[in-house]
């Protein structure tokens, strides 16, 4: 199974509350950027994660998939977060599962080919 971890995931594997699911585990780069920004040693904890999974940047495809979904979701009157649209079509993009605890959010946009996992 392909996945892609959204940052509270990470969050929580950093804490020792979780694993990583038994998966090939990847991330966005928006979920690079959302864990390293307030860290007091950024450059170490983005290399390290770096090191530790394949980071996915945005490429046009994530681009456009994520700009089709806006514009469905504001015509509707329910956006959501740049980042959490980001994340959700670079992991419809890539064709990867996301692994989340806010599904809240993301299950807006399950109905344009995002699939959610919960963590274990």
């Amino acid at each position: 199974m392909r996945v892609l971890l959204d940052t509270d995931v990470l969050i929580d594997v950093e804490k020792g509350v979780r694993e990583l699911p038994e998966a090939e585990n990847h991330i966005s780069v928006i979920t690079l950027y959302e864990f390293v920004r307030g860290r007091k040693d950024f450059e170490k904890a983005k290399r390290l994660l770096e090191e530790a999974f394949t980071v996915i940047p945005l490429t046009n495809e994530v681009l456009l998939k994520a700009t089709e979904i806006w514009r469905i979701l504001r015509l509707r009157g329910s956006p959501i977060d740049d980042r959490d649209l980001l994340i959700a079509a670079t992991a419809i993009a890539h064709r990867l599962k996301l692994c989340t605890k806010n599904r809240k959010h993301f299950e807006k946009i399950v109905e344009y080919g995002l699939e959610l996992i919960s963590p274990e």
